[in-house]
């Protein structure tokens, strides 16, 4: 389906819905921020339908044709589900967003009953709130755009579009919230309509679903995590079409990132780290044993559950078997610069070594606050990987036990291949030796 630049201008309507002064106020303020200028509010659900044109007191000859509705879930004389209700209930076809401090698990179904278009738990950032209210009123007017064409087309138009939402059925997994936008796919919470269980699901975007290297390598991903089955590895569940668009169904991480965490709430205690450095290579090392290496560890692809402090690594779009490793898919080289091995960059195939270098930077970074090395781009930062010793981790935190620097800085992260650790189990050796000099 061919997109178009979604077009913010003051005739997009919206009306904003929350008991709350100081919600609206700061909803209003981001909203004007994306350029949306036409923005009504209600307080309570009377004002909100009587601005819709629902209630008797409204008058309709002066109803304002509203694009997409923003509804707190409690408000003082009613609830977002009601509300949401009576409009899909009446002729007006407008997306809702329901916003509420409750978790998603808490109102799925109510969300589902009611036909919520999305959902969003406060807090949400600006530009999560932003995006979804763009992409809502982009995807209904194409909607409505279809009102001019044959059904032949209509049809076609609406098997096309990639964007599922809140309450859509992807064959059996019912989307109960977003977890994440890129530029080639789409990351779901998902829940199993029979049985109930949580899932995440990674689906390419329709654009992405047309580019043969795109789809090729997110085989490969699935392929990849379906063979390997470890503790502290995201596990591999289903896999389908929807829409044309592939999907792969994982199970569900409760928890953030660690690049995330790191931004959220700093450098972890140096307990957690020593059990997420273990995991991690235990990880690591299940991928080498059949014989697949990861090419892009980093802080953003290690998932880290908060409350039970595991970690669980993913993302293996790049990672690659023996028999296929090359330096490049399209004449790039592959992987995430700041964590590269120096003979990454150098043109040498990826191996069991490579993985050991970017492993021994994801904990520097972890462990410091920031990367080994940092420059302004890509030839400064080779230069420094391939010549330049980390600083000592101890130089960035005193509470750092003896012994973590010699395996990360010195071997780990060894410019020579030889010098570095022959394989992740002798990593692991080397941490439970650290683990006894610490208890």
């Amino acid at each position: 389906m061919k997109t178009e630049k979604i077009k913010i201008t003051e005739q997009n309507s919206i009306l904003l819905v929350d008991d709350d002064q100081f919600v609206r106020d700061l909803i209003v303020r981001i909203l004007n921020d994306a350029n949306f200028k036409n923005i009504h509010t209600a307080s309570n659900g009377k004002d909100a339908l009587k601005i819709l044109g629902l209630s008797v007191e409204a008058d309709k000859k002066n109803v304002d044709n509203i694009d997409i509705v923003i509804l707190d879930v409690l408000l003082p004389d009613t609830n977002g589900f009601e509300i949401c209700r009576q409009i899909r209930n009446s002729n007006i076809d407008i997306p809702v967003i329901l916003i509420s401090g409750y978790d998603i698990e808490e109102i799925q179904s109510r969300l589902i009953e009611c036909k919520a278009d999305d959902f969003l738990k406060k807090p949400f950032s600006p530009a999560e709130l932003s995006t979804r209210v763009k992409i809502l009123i982009n995807r209904n007017r194409q909607k409505k755009d279809d009102y001019a064409v044959t059904e032949t087309a209509k049809l076609r138009m609406k098997t096309d579009h990639s964007v599922p939402f809140v309450g859509d059925d992807i064959n059996g997994y019912i989307i109960i919230d977003s977890l994440g936008w890129g530029k080639n796919s789409l990351v779901y919470k998902v829940i199993k309509s029979k049985g109930g269980t949580v899932y995440s699901l990674k689906m390419l975007t329709k654009s992405a679903s047309d580019k043969k290297d795109i789809v090729e390598r997110f085989k490969n991903e699935v392929e990849i995590i379906s063979k390997i089955k470890h503790p502290n590895v995201t596990g591999f569940i289903d896999r389908g079409n929807y829409n044309e668009c592939p999907y792969l169904v994982m199970e569900f991480v409760d928890g953030v990132d660690l690049e995330e965490y790191m931004v959220t709430r700093g450098k972890v205690p140096i307990k957690s780290f020593t059990d997420i450095a273990f995991d991690l290579a235990s990880a690591i090392s299940e991928l080498h044993r059949s014989g697949i290496y990861h090419r892009d560890i980093k802080l953003k692809n290690i998932l880290y559950n908060i409350k039970t402090g595991k970690i669980k690594l993913s993302d293996f779009g790049i990672a690659k078997l023996p028999e296929s490793l090359n330096i490049t898919q399209d004449g790039f080289i592959v992987g995430t610069p700041i964590y590269l091995a120096p003979e990454i960059f150098m043109g040498e195939p990826a191996s069991a070594q490579s993985d050991i270098y970017s492993y021994g930077a994801t904990l520097y970074h972890l462990l410091t606050g920031s990367p080994p090395f940092v420059a302004e781009n890509s030839i400064e930062l080779f230069k420094k990987h391939r010549t330049e010793k980390p600083e000592s981790v101890e130089s960035f935190r005193a509470d750092v036990p003896e012994g973590w620097n010699k395996l990360i800085v010195d071997k780990c992260l060894a410019k020579d291949i030889v010098k570095r650790p022959a394989s992740m189990n002798e990593v692991m050796y080397e941490i439970n030796k650290l683990k006894t000099t610490m208890e």
